[in-house]
């Protein structure tokens, strides 16, 4: 598999990731003097960005560790607010369950950060033992880094620490759920939460645009 049939591939991977998650790549990048700025001062609304800040920081973490123990203190099922259609048959197809009814946001982070963390190892063990053997990839290595959808594992991270900062535009509090709209660096998103058991939980994940 030359370089430019790697790349394409890449790229196919990247659309099928964001147009599971509601991105249009032709989407213009929201300025922030195209947003509301308004986030209450209040306790809860400082609670509900903490919240967010720590998921962003244990995606993070789990990105380099593979360990998502973490996931279900930040990430919820609520039953309300359901994955998409398009998200849902993502997830049929990382957790090879085609007969999956329904999932929440839960479902979706463990099932994409379980690929990710399988795709790495099976790759990184592939070509560890082709460089062991002195050898190249065979025909069937090379195409066993690529699954059916034509997804191919991301790079590993060399840190668990998160750097680029969150940038939060608004806050709208309705009782126990939540909309919050920020710019996480490479997008800027829609993120629900929910309120259970005095806990806020990131319920529901919106993408409004990617940012070139």
């Amino acid at each position: 598999m030359n370089k430019k049939a790697i790349l394409i591939l890449l790229a196919l991977a990247v659309l099928l990731v964001f147009g599971a998650l509601g991105f249009s790549i032709r989407s213009p990048r929201i300025r922030q003097s195209e947003l509301i700025h308004n986030i209450p001062d209040t306790p809860e609304a400082k609670e509900i960005m903490k919240t967010i800040e720590r998921a962003y920081d244990i995606q993070a973490e789990a990105a380099y560790t593979f360990d998502l123990s973490k996931f279900p203190t930040v990430f919820i099922n609520d039953p309300r607010f359901p994955v998409s259609s398009k998200t849902l048959e993502t997830i049929r197809q990382l957790t090879n369950n085609p007969s999956l009814e329904s999932a929440g946001w839960l479902d979706y982070m463990m099932a994409s950060f379980s690929w990710r963390r399988d795709a790495i190892l099976h790759t990184e063990a592939i070509h560890e033992k082709a460089k062991s053997e002195k050898r190249d990839l065979t025909e069937e290595e090379k195409k066993s880094l690529v699954d059916p959808q034509g997804r191919m594992a991301p790079a590993r991270v060399e840190s668990p620490i998160r750097k680029t900062p969150l940038t939060f535009f608004s806050a709208e509090i309705d009782g126990d759920i939540a909309n919050v709209v920020l710019d996480d660096g490479p997008r800027t998103v829609q993120l629900t939460l929910v309120l259970v058991d005095k806990k806020w939980y990131i319920a529901a994940y919106k993408g409004l645009s990617v940012h070139p």
